[in-house]
């Protein structure tokens, strides 16, 4: 068990024996950790890694008292992962129906598509409602008691009270766009995967949840589009942009800022964030802060509610080839954002970073990558010394430890949108992913329930990166 954070100022830093974070990465978390403003100190999960262009290391938990720090998390928020469970075995997953079934979504979920998929007034409703106002939309998909509570990041009483000043907290050029995105998986590193469960690891628990060996599953990893970029970088200033992005982006900043500042105190605030810093903080209860609390929220909102819309288009191409057209969603979660939690009896806000939620006896998920298995685990109580945080995955892992099977015969078939045959790609060994999951387990993080081996994915395969850059938006902005 690691030290419990009340007793101790030093950084919390879990890591494989054999497999040391990156020195670069841990030198940022110590810098990090002599920020006056921490509530406690940052935890440092396993598969931690250093990406230059972004301002803190991936598989990171920090926490503040009253102030908010984009920097802290990814310039996208609210990027995340959900599993879904089917009724199908392994014979449903065919070379002809994976090519029905991925055919399907590629002509529905292709990242250049034009049409909007909400109108105005359900886009309001989205990004007020979150996944509960998208639920009665989805006949086909059964939201499982383990997700309960989960996707909505405004009370009903919130969202009443102050409707019209989240929605103003989006700008108005970028809605289209937003109607446009809504449901898609994405670009970059985001997919749709069609896994098997190859192990039962906890039979009780998976027996619990309906998950059996040799089942048929699915897991998607999406983000909440241009709109959560745009957000992601309206509150910081962001390393990843280019100069010429920069300026591209002061054009989007300005006159959203501007518009509300009503004093030389405000308009200090205002212009920090457009300087560079790596850490900017912003009083959580400050004019800057509300808006920047209800932006955040609302691009949380859109993001859960179009993964929800996402599941059902899953379930409709299952039926398109020949399955039972149902999919029941266990568990969905960001793995990047802010939110207010209760730590060790104290309201505060936890930034995560490539890092999920984690509750004693909830789903929680350590994916792999496309040439390994991912692990379908449970929370367990020793989360509370890791801000109730886990690594979102174990990739960087997998890519330092994993080797090329010696058989040969294990593959994913990798398919895109633009109508190509799909290619194999060889598996690799698991050891990086059960590095991560050992070191977890041994803290009583979370334990494995399953191991989940991928079939076949779908992913954008001429793009690279997860991340739009001003650039990008810029360009849909004008074209818009």
């Amino acid at each position: 068990m690691v030290e419990p954070l009340e007793r101790s100022r030093r950084p919390v830093v879990i890591s494989p024996p054999d497999l040391p974070p990156p020195p670069e990465a841990l030198e940022a978390v110590e810098e990090l950790a002599r920020a006056p403003w921490l509530a406690l100190p940052p935890v440092a999960l396993p598969d931690l890694h250093w990406k230059p262009d972004l301002e803190s290391p991936s598989s990171l938990a920090t926490a503040t008292e009253d102030v908010l720090v984009l920097g802290l998390t990814s310039p996208s928020p609210h990027c995340g992962m959900g599993l879904a469970l089917t009724d199908l075995e392994a014979d449903f997953a065919t070379p002809r129906r994976l090519d029905r079934f991925f055919g399907y979504l590629a002509a529905r979920l292709d990242p250049q598509r034009r049409e909007p998929a909400l109108d105005e007034t359900a886009l309001d409703t989205v990004l007020l409602g979150g996944l509960s106002a998208w639920r009665e939309r989805e006949e086909r998909v059964v939201v499982m008691e383990t997700m309960e509570g989960e996707g909505n990041a405004f009370s009903p009483d919130e969202a009443a009270a102050e409707g019209a000043a989240i929605l103003s907290a989006i700008p108005q050029w970028l809605r289209p766009l937003a109607r446009q995105e809504f449901g898609l998986v994405g670009r970059g590193n985001h997919f749709l995967e069609v896994q098997m469960v190859e192990e039962v690891l906890d039979p009780g628990k998976a027996a619990e949840w309906g998950v059996e060996s040799g089942q048929v599953v699915l897991m998607v990893h999406a983000d909440s589009g241009h709109l959560g970029a745009v957000v992601g970088r309206l509150f910081a200033h962001r390393r990843k942009n280019s100069r010429r992005g920069r300026w591209m982006e002061w054009r989007v900043k300005l006159p959203y800022h501007l518009r509300q500042v009503s004093s030389p105190q405000a308009l200090w605030e205002r212009m920090r964030l457009f300087w560079p810093g790596r850490w900017v903080p912003i009083r959580a209860d400050s004019v800057a802060g509300r808006l920047c609390r209800w932006a955040l929220g609302a691009a949380a909102n859109y993001a859960a509610a179009g993964r929800l819309a996402l599941w059902g288009m899953v379930a409709e191409a299952l039926a398109a080839a020949g399955g039972t057209g149902r999919v029941r969603l266990l568990w969905d979660a960001p793995h990047n954002g802010i939110w207010r939690e209760e730590i060790g009896g104290r309201q505060i806000w936890v930034h995560r970073h490539n890092a999920a939620r984690v509750r004693p006896g909830d789903p929680a998920l350590l994916p792999g990558c496309e040439r390994a298995s991912s692990l379908l685990c449970v929370g367990e109580v020793g989360a509370a010394a890791t801000l109730h945080s886990a690594s979102h995955g174990a990739g960087k892992a997998i890519a330092r430890l994993g080797r090329p099977l010696t058989s040969g015969t294990e593959r994913t078939w990798i398919y895109g949108y633009d109508g190509a045959s799909p290619q194999p790609v060889p598996h690799l060994s698991d050891a990086g992913l059960w590095a991560v999951a050992g070191t977890l387990a041994a803290h009583a993080i979370v334990r494995p329930v399953a191991r989940l081996r991928p079939v076949a994915t779908l992913k954008d395969r001429g793009m690279d990166g997860n991340h739009r850059d001003a650039e990008d938006t810029e360009k849909y902005r004008e074209d818009l």
